[in-house]
C-alpha cells in the first residue's frame, strides 16, 4: 500500500489487514508506530502504557497456537481455516502487545486511555504504507496469555497489533454514508440530511 499524508484520505483508506508479505519491518519503523500511540491522550493524562514488540520466532509460535485455541472457542471447529484470509502469527513480521496499567481500576475507563493509543498506532502504520488489524481475543486466553508474556500484577493485555507489509494493495475501506448511522438527541433511526 502506498504511504498517506492526507488525514482524511488516511481515515477513507484504513484497512484491517490480516495477510502480510515477508519484507521485514524495521526497527526504526516500529519505533516510529509506537511513538504515535504515546501521543495519544489518556485519563488524566496518565499515559498508563507500555508495548511489548514481538519478533522471535519461538514466541510467535507459542501465541499463535493460543490465539488458534480462542478462535476455536469462538468460531468452533467448523470454521474453515483461514476462511478470513488472516495468516498464523508465525508469518506476521510483528506483533506488538499494547498493555495498560489498571492499578485497581479495571473497569470500561481502561480502554479511554489505550484504546486512543492503539488507533494511533495503526493510523500512524497505514500512513506508512503498513498494514495492521486489532484482536481483543485473546482475551479468552488472559492468563496464558499473561504468562508467556511475563506481564505483571497490575497490567492487562489490551490488544495485539499484528504489524507488517501488506500481501497486496487494498484500496479504501467501504462504509454506509453518515446519515444512515447517526440520530438525533436519542436513539431512533437515522435521521438523514444533519
Amino acid at each position: 500500500m502506498k504511504p498517506i499524508n492526507d488525514v482524511a484520505t488516511l481515515f477513507e483508506n484504513q484497512r484491517a489487514v490480516r495477510a502480510f508479505s515477508d519484507r521485514p519491518v524495521d526497527d526504526t519503523t516500529v519505533t516510529e508506530v509506537i511513538r504515535a500511540a504515546t501521543h495519544a491522550p489518556s485519563s488524566q493524562n496518565a499515559q498508563p502504557w507500555r508495548f511489548i514488540v514481538v519478533r522471535d520466532p519461538a514466541q510467535k509460535a507459542v501465541m499463535s497456537e493460543v490465539y488458534e485455541e480462542c478462535f476455536l472457542q469462538v468460531y468452533g471447529a467448523g470454521a474453515p481455516a483461514r476462511a478470513d484470509g488472516r495468516q498464523p502469527w508465525t508469518q506476521v513480521p510483528v506483533l506488538i502487545v499494547c498493555c495498560i496499567g489498571v492499578q485497581g481500576r479495571p473497569n470500561i475507563a481502561t480502554g479511554a486511555s489505550i484504546y486512543p493509543a492503539v488507533q494511533n498506532l495503526m493510523l500512524r502504520a497505514r500512513s506508512l504504507g503498513l498494514g495492521t488489524v486489532m484482536t481483543t481475543l485473546f482475551r479468552l486466553q488472559r492468563d496464558r496469555f499473561h504468562e508467556i508474556l511475563g506481564i505483571p500484577e497490575g497490567w492487562e493485555a489490551a490488544a495485539i497489533i499484528p504489524l507488517g507489509w501488506p500481501d497486496r494493495n487494498y484500496g479504501p475501506n467501504h462504509r454506509p454514508p453518515v446519515d444512515e448511522v447517526v440520530m438525533r438527541d436519542r436513539w431512533t433511526e437515522p435521521q438523514p440530511n444533519l
